[in-house]
């Protein structure tokens, strides 16, 4: 497989993986929300959760057929950091300094570990 094919497929994997890791974090939400509800409608939030979380896996999957484990699984803690900004907008909790730190430290990995999946091996 030449060199640009495998950076297209590494692209799409990082997309794919984007994807999942934001699919993740909506369904997390939906739950947190369908916890601070009852009846039906919490269950129906929970649904949500539940499909989005699911497709979120799917979507993690397809990824892994396109680039490395070692690169992609790492990136999905991009949905911590979605997380950290979903809740701040949508439930009020505060953005602290740690949180704003160790969120600069996810990004900071993610776009190292794109950039070695881009590298030339040894």
């Amino acid at each position: 497989m030449d060199e640009k094919n495998k950076q297209r497929k590494l692209s799409l994997g990082i997309i794919l993986i984007l994807i999942a890791a934001t699919l993740s974090s909506l369904g997390q939400l939906a739950w947190k929300f369908g916890a601070d509800n009852t009846g039906n409608y919490a269950l129906i939030l929970y649904a949500v959760g539940f499909i989005a979380a699911g497709a979120g896996m799917f979507f993690m999957m397809a990824a892994f057929r396109y680039g490395e484990v070692s690169i992609l699984q790492p990136m999905m803690s991009l949905g911590f950091a979605l997380s950290i900004v979903l809740g701040a907008i949508f439930l009020n909790e505060s953005i602290t300094w740690y949180k704003l730190l160790g969120t600069a430290f996810i990004i900071a990995g993610s776009v190292l570990l794109g950039v070695e999946g881009n590298e030339e091996k040894i």
